[in-house]
């Protein structure tokens, strides 16, 4: 019986020469059975002219013949790819659209501005988009040696708790089959009463003991921390996307780690009514 496969959207930047997001896309799904990636490529040109119909066109052919081209360098990967080319003014509501398709399981993208700095466009999807977010701030690696997820085991919200549940999945599953990848996991504790005994947490996820992180702090501070002490080459956070002025508004604990850490991180952004819903 052929496995079924989802999809891992590989958002392409068309002002960079190295795809960082579709090399990273395909090192996941390389290592799966179960993973093709689909190379998404958003155009838009406000090019004065007389006819806008074919100006759009020619671009969609311009860049279509671009895409196909980089995408003819990985004609003997392992892991099977497709592309998809849309014309939107706006591209990060184009990716949030193509990114809610039901066999879309993550979506990669290259984190944008400076080492320290997050840019607008990536608050923007970590908000808004209903799918997990990998956002890569160095040149891939082949290999995932370390992955650290951080999870809140004082939280008493229940729908913090089934974040937690999603986010320990999501790392289980990054991890796959690989025995060499080793599985940590970190949780910040902001009293002594607070604290979560590292043994249980060991055997309620299978990890090694001496692979639980329990820190009193701030998890903003404490997970970029441990993470460089690692050398963790990916960081699995949650975020609870918010509607409205409070989206806009208020910062959380995702976006302050990602100006801070010095690894990839992957987000697992849900809205609370739809936190039920299966990773």
């Amino acid at each position: 019986m052929a496995t079924e496969k989802s999809r891992i959207l590989a958002v392409i930047d068309p002002t960079r020469t190295e795809q960082w997001a579709l090399r990273k896309a395909l090192s996941i799904a390389n290592s799966r059975d179960d993973l093709d990636v689909c190379a998404y490529l958003c155009v838009y040109s406000d090019a004065k002219c007389d006819d806008r119909s074919e100006l759009q066109a020619a671009e969609l052919e311009r860049n279509r013949l671009w895409l196909d081209a980089m995408l003819g360098e990985f004609a003997d990967n392992k892991a099977t790819i497709d592309s998809k080319i849309e014309w939107a003014d706006d591209w990060r509501e184009a990716v949030c659209a193509a990114g809610a398709a039901d066999d879309v399981a993550l979506v990669v993208k290259r984190a944008s501005g400076r080492q320290n700095s997050l840019a607008s466009s990536d608050r923007q999807l970590i908000r808004r988009l209903g799918r997990a977010l990998l956002l890569v701030k160095y040149e891939p690696k082949d290999e995932l040696k370390k992955i650290l997820i951080a999870v809140d085991f004082n939280t008493e919200s229940a729908s913090h708790k089934a974040l937690n549940e999603a986010i320990v999945s999501l790392g289980t599953r990054m991890r796959g089959t690989v025995k060499e990848t080793e599985l940590h996991v970190i949780s910040a504790f902001p009293t002594a009463d607070s604290f979560v005994h590292p043994p249980d947490v060991a055997k309620a996820l299978d990890i090694d003991r001496s692979h639980v992180h329990i820190r009193r702090g701030s998890a903003a501070d404490i997970i970029p921390d441990v993470a460089k002490k690692l050398e963790a080459d990916l960081v699995v956070v949650g975020n609870i996307g918010r509607a409205g002025l409070s989206g806009i508004t208020i910062g959380n604990t995702s976006e302050k780690i990602l100006n801070d850490i010095a690894t990839d991180v992957l987000i697992l952004v849900r809205e609370e009514t739809k936190l039920s819903v299966a990773v």
